[in-house]
């Protein structure tokens, strides 16, 4: 066998050496398999898009341009999903989370809206960086003089003037947090479907115009227009609470 030839024998090897051992790392590579867990902003039936005008019922012309939430202790059973998550509508779209998680179906779970007391008053910058509680990532939805999260944040303008002529010039804005306004919610038999071989996702839908609307505890825009979660807001605090729970469902 000339030189050559032991030259071009010898490459050949080296070449499926390498390639059986590359093949071999990727079969022993695991499978992660992930859950998105996403909620779509809704108007009653019409699908809501920030900034966009929409009528109430009793003929109000509204717009939206802040919807935010922090959704914590996120699981199934005992087998947390995620332990926090930031819903910024305006940044991120309708994505609640995504983690590293295999999820059934039908599956139920549960979670906080807000903060739990026991690291509400922790100080923000102490969170990693990736964490949504970190300052960085929280932002305005945490108050430096309370201090603790804001646990849901509704921002809209107002035409409370049924005239045939749209100006929404009158503010609302709904911020609330403090310890005992976080409330838990369980949703039953969410369907789990597949985005790809490693994806599985849910759809949750949050109904904002129930969130004025809801006959158990309707808000007032005239005279419940704003709430910062203060003692003296007690009523409208509460009311929307519990409306903005309540605006939680599964798609």
């Amino acid at each position: 066998m000339n030189y050559f030839s032991i030259l071009a024998l010898s490459l050949a090897v080296t070449l499926f050496s390498c390639k059986k051992k590359k093949d071999e790392a990727i079969e022993d590579t695991p499978t992660v398999m992930q859950a998105r867990l996403s909620m779509k902003p809704m108007f009653g039936s019409e699908e809501l898009n920030l900034d966009s005008i929409y009528t109430l019922s009793n003929g109000y012309k509204i717009r939206f341009y802040e919807l935010k939430a922090y959704f914590t202790d996120i699981k199934s059973g005992n087998s947390i999903l995620k332990d926090a998550a930031l819903f910024n509508f305006r940044e991120t779209g309708t994505r609640v989370f995504q983690a590293n998680q295999v999820v059934s179906n039908p599956l139920s779970i549960q979670f906080g809206i807000g903060v739990p007391s026991s690291i509400n008053h922790s100080d923000p910058s102490f969170f990693p960086t990736s964490n949504p509680l970190n300052i960085a990532i929280a932002s305005d939805m945490h108050w430096d003089w309370n201090p603790g999260y804001i646990f849901f944040k509704v921002e809209a303008k107002v035409d409370t003037i049924v005239d045939g002529v749209v100006n929404t010039d009158f503010n609302l804005m709904y911020h609330v947090g403090t310890d005992d306004y976080y409330t838990s919610k369980t949703i039953s038999n969410l369907n789990w479907s597949a985005v790809n071989s490693t994806l599985n996702e849910a759809w949750l839908k949050i109904d904002v115009k129930n969130f004025f609307e809801n006959p158990a505890s309707p808000i007032d825009v005239k005279t419940e227009p704003i709430t910062n979660s203060d003692h003296a807001e007690f009523v409208i605090t509460e009311k929307a609470r519990q409306n903005f729970v309540a605006s939680i469902s599964k798609l």
